[in-house]
């Protein structure tokens, strides 16, 4: 009867060591390896950080593989709820759409002709918050500022998705 509540902690403890936990290991962006294209829509401050994370590195971009950014969409919408005149949540809502061009010979394709391979993909990322106790303009700047981390959240996802994608 004493060991009722050591046997289920035991097998807890038995169960989580098993799970083998590890430590989480971030992608590292090599930016000698790629460069960046931008269609026209595309705005100045994505233009910026691209440029920004990629750094002078310009020259050489037949050995690159080129991460075209097609298209960039950020949507506001506000979120109506109860008895209140105004939107009690706000969703921003953004859209960067991208293709990796790369050589395949880059990968040890043993053909003399260079042949190129085409990904495509699409990253959302949408946040919230609420708008009901801010002012007009508190509301204006929360909304850049979730801009801000917005782009900042793309740019890492696209990071992660180039990276899967040249594996």
């Amino acid at each position: 009867m004493l060991y009722k509540k050591e046997i289920p902690l035991l097998f807890a403890c038995f169960l989580l060591a098993s799970c083998n936990i590890s430590e989480f290991k971030q992608f590292k962006f090599d930016s000698e390896g790629y460069y960046f294209t931008f269609s026209q829509n595309i705005p100045n401050l994505l233009k910026e950080k691209f440029i920004f994370l990629n750094g002078s590195n310009v020259d050489n971009n037949d050995e690159k593989i080129e991460v075209n950014i097609i298209k960039y969409d950020l949507r506001t919408y506000d979120i109506y709820s109860g008895a209140a005149l105004r939107a009690m949540e706000k969703e921003i809502k953004a859209t960067i759409s991208f293709s990796v061009k790369e050589n395949t010979s880059m990968h040890m394709n043993h053909n003399m002709n260079m042949h190129h391979k085409m990904n495509s993909k699409s990253i959302n990322v949408t946040k919230r918050f609420s708008a009901i106790e801010l002012n007009p303009l508190a509301e204006n700047q929360m909304i850049e500022y979730m801009e801000r981390e917005i782009v900042n959240d793309l740019i890492d996802q696209l990071i992660l998705e180039v990276n899967l994608i040249d594996m």
